[in-house]
Parts: structure tokens; C-alpha cells; sequence
């Protein structure tokens, strides 16, 4: 049927997610795969989480795929690591605090010498 089988060689991924993935917080069947690369579902703490089951993707997660062609193979590493351009994670900021106008009011004179030479954005 086949006469070349080097065509037919699937290789399995395991991808780590990152805090900065794109796909934390959504549910795995919400990724849209290249063509002929398919689920097999996430692990999480020593256990399979079926793709039938369309579990929700957290940090630490290892999304388990297939690519059924070898030419896929570098489309499925870069879709399955995705990430934000910067640090993203739902469960802090990174932003830091700084003086508003409205503290500037508040300064007396020693405070506005030591500070004049500070910028805030």
C-alpha cells in the first residue's frame, strides 16, 4: 500500500507550560492544532488527563500531542509553546508601585530636592 514509510513515523511531544503560556486557564480542546497532530491529553501530578475529558490547562501541566508527519513536527513545537510577549501570570503583578501626581502634592520641600532628579512614567 505504502512504499515509502519514512512518511509515517509519529512523534510524541511533551510540552511544559510555562506561568506565560498562552493557554493557561483555557480548556484543551480550545488549541487549534497544525493538520495532522492530535491530543493525547495533559499530564498533571503523575496522572493522564483524558483529551475526551477537555480538561482546563494550568501551570506545570505537560500538554501530551502526537505528529503523524515529521514535516509538522516544527509547527506543533511552536504552536504548543506559545507564550506572552512579557511575564504573564494571573496570579501576580509585576508592575512596579510609583509615586502619582497626587503624591507629589504631598512632599515638603527636603522631599522634592532629593527626589527632583527621579522619573516617573
Amino acid at each position: 500500500m505504502f512504499k515509502n514509510n519514512n512518511h509515517l513515523k509519529p512523534s510524541l511531544f511533551g510540552v511544559l507550560i510555562q506561568a506565560n503560556s498562552v493557554y493557561c486557564g483555557i480548556h484543551l480542546t480550545e488549541i487549534q492544532l497544525p493538520e495532522q497532530c492530535a491530543f493525547l491529553g495533559i499530564l498533571r501530578q503523575n496522572q493522564v488527563l483524558s483529551t475526551t475529558d477537555n480538561p482546563t490547562i494550568f501551570v506545570g501541566d505537560y500538554i501530551l500531542a502526537i505528529a503523524t508527519h515529521p514535516m509538522m513536527i516544527p509547527a506543533l513545537k511552536v504552536t504548543l509553546k506559545k507564550i506572552h510577549s512579557v511575564y504573564y501570570s494571573l496570579n501576580s503583578c509585576l508592575l512596579e508601585a510609583r509615586q502619582t501626581a497626587n503624591q507629589f502634592d504631598n512632599l515638603d520641600d527636603s522631599d522634592v530636592s532629593s527626589n527632583s532628579n527621579s522619573i516617573y512614567y
